[in-house]
């Protein structure tokens, strides 16, 4: 008893306060993610609460020691720095709340470009004030100086304490995919990141012949396989259109909580056209875009090898011209390289906009309004009527935190609502929705919209986050985070959907090579929403996981996964096969 008092409490004696009281933010993190990733239950909570205290605990008592063996004395140096760590948390609260994934390499590479306008809201600036008070009061009331012989002995029992809950995490002792889940937040902050960082990405497996274990997998998971089912004609006029966000919860038809009146526009469309309730595989817009354009759930393999697979290209082997509009800036994340590599022909964005007159003054925030968009885009469409077209647009008005703040002096009809006579989401996309009606009619009016025009309107990712607008999402439920998928033609198909719950992103692309009836790539992981008889998987890849979702099972495989099992299905979600 007197070697554990000596030489584990003992370097303790005059921090553990100053620890235990830096360790709750991140205990409460923790917390908030278990809510987020719908792993909140009693024993996961007092399993993962106890595992994140003790590792936080001991890595923060890491970073002091260092603090104290470098001679760092000043309080104010100190509370600076502990604010700068907790600046770590901020951004994994963020993704958390937003995206339902930790801060890592992925969401580093979104950061360029952004508009950070919302810093100066007074909502951000206030939390910022209570974690720089916070600091002050932890460090002032708490920190104290140390020899460096104690620090030096806490470095040693904080190393090896963090050594020894590496190599005998208890949570591995829980239930999957609950021992996953409580692992995945337990990780500090900083270094989960960084680890992101420097870990080595999965390399792709191009054009390589499946093996016959491969091969008997992909049967098992029903992928490359991909059929026409003979709903499909030659469009012409194929325009695609992906809001930004849009999930099943801002719409009445999914949600009772919305007002009627506000989503009118989007549940008519469904309710009159063929539509569906889709399960998302990735978040972010290149990402996004990237799973629709070419079927395969591994979006940064895709658009990191130059698409390898893409129905963007197959159009423009046959025939079609390509374009991409977008409100944003065309160059955001070099997406005007990469949707070039995809498959288009030209990217359009806020870049060319605002070399017009006649659509700079509509440039604001996060790029041009959603309504000067389809202006745009009925104006080119009006260009090349006579030429096989394939247009994707891109809308930004409904971007997070709460849409487009200012419509530059656009008139919309307000829903006497609450949460619709402020900026919010819900408002965006009841805006969204009677800019999709009007461009409709416009063209409509202009006779683009024939029997030979095919509309897709659907989203490029969910939006999880529920602030400030939380009433209109209670009781909440799991479908809410569906995306909505419609497909608007002159005379409606009348062929149905297939009603499976596995319908996902994945099965976009293979639905219009269908629609337009020319044949499939062998790449796609998805399969026709007409082809009611195909069985069904569901790949959702996560910045370091995959979530594996069948009608029988569902599994989590870490991307960084050593174990023999898993490498089948790694080997799996990596592929991109010679066409036959």
């Amino acid at each position: 008893m007197s070697f554990i008092q000596k030489y584990i409490f003992s370097p303790f004696k005059n921090d553990w306060k100053l620890l235990l009281v830096l360790s709750l933010p991140a205990v409460l993190l923790c917390l908030f993610g278990l809510g987020q990733l719908g792993r909140l239950t009693p024993v996961n909570f007092l399993a993962a609460e106890s595992v994140k205290l003790v590792c936080e605990f001991l890595f923060l008592g890491a970073l002091l020691s260092l603090l104290h063996l470098l001679g760092v004395k000043n309080k104010w140096l100190a509370g600076l720095l502990a604010f700068i760590y907790y600046l770590t948390l901020t951004a994994d609260l963020i993704l958390l709340w937003y995206f339902k994934e930790r801060f890592g390499a992925k969401y580093l590479d979104t950061m360029e470009g952004g508009d950070y306008n919302f810093l100066t809201d007074w909502r951000v600036l206030s939390y910022f004030a209570v974690l720089a008070i916070f600091c002050g009061f932890a460090v002032k009331r708490f920190f104290r100086a140390a020899p460096r012989k104690t620090a030096f002995n806490r470095l040693l029992v904080c190393v090896a304490g963090l050594a020894l809950l590496g190599a005998a995490n208890p949570l591995k002792l829980l239930p999957a995919p609950n021992d996953f889940y409580t692992s995945y937040l337990i990780t500090p902050s900083p270094v989960y990141t960084l680890n992101a960082v420097l870990t080595p990405r999965p390399q792709a497996r191009l054009n390589q012949p499946l093996t016959p274990e491969l091969e008997k997998l992909a049967q098992e998971y029903n992928v490359f396989s991909a059929r026409n089912t003979g709903v499909g004609k030659k469009y012409t006029r194929v325009i695609l259109i992906a809001s930004e966000s849009l999930s099943n919860k801002y719409l009445h038809r999914f949600n009772p909580n919305i007002p009627l009146q506000a989503s009118r526009p989007l549940d008519e469309l469904m309710e009159k056209y063929p539509s569906a309730s889709l399960q998302h595989v990735t978040l972010s817009t290149l990402y996004g875009l990237t799973v629709i354009f070419t079927s395969h759930p591994f979006a940064e393999l895709a658009f990191a090898n130059g698409y390898p697979v893409s129905f963007v290209k197959e159009l423009k082997k046959h025939g079609y011209k390509t374009a991409f509009l977008r409100g944003a800036d065309e160059t955001y994340m070099d997406e005007n390289v990469l949707f070039h590599q995809a498959g288009f022909d030209e990217v359009i964005g806020a870049t060319y906009f605002e070399t017009r007159p006649d659509y700079k003054d509509y440039i604001d925030w996060w790029g041009l309004t959603d309504r000067k968009l389809f202006d745009y885009a009925a104006e080119y469409l009006q260009e090349h009527k006579q030429e096989p077209l394939f247009m994707t647009l891109l809308t930004v008005d409904s971007h997070v935190p709460l849409g487009r703040l200012d419509y530059l002096g656009q008139e919309y009809e307000e829903i006497d609502a609450e949460f619709y006579d402020v900026p919010t989401l819900p408002r965006a996309f009841a805006r969204f929705g009677q800019d999709v009606s009007r461009f409709l009619k416009q063209l409509d009016e202009k006779g683009l919209f024939d029997q030979n025009t095919l509309v897709l309107i659907m989203p490029d990712h969910p939006s999880y986050s529920n602030t400030p607008t939380n009433k209109l999402f209670k009781p909440y439920r799991p479908e809410y985070d569906n995306l909505p998928f419609v497909i608007v033609t002159r005379t409606p198909i009348e062929k149905p959907l297939a009603a499976n719950p596995l319908v996902s992103q994945l099965d976009i692309a293979p639905t219009l090579m269908d629609l337009l009836n020319l044949p499939q790539p062998k790449g796609f992981f998805g399969h026709s929403l007409f082809d009611a008889a195909a069985q069904r998987s569901v790949f959702d890849i996560k910045e370091d996981y995959a979530v594996v979702t069948t009608e029988k099972s569902s599994r989590v495989v870490p991307l960084n996964s050593k174990k023999e099992t898993d490498q089948p299905l790694l080997n799996l979600i990596r592929s991109f096969p010679p066409e036959d």
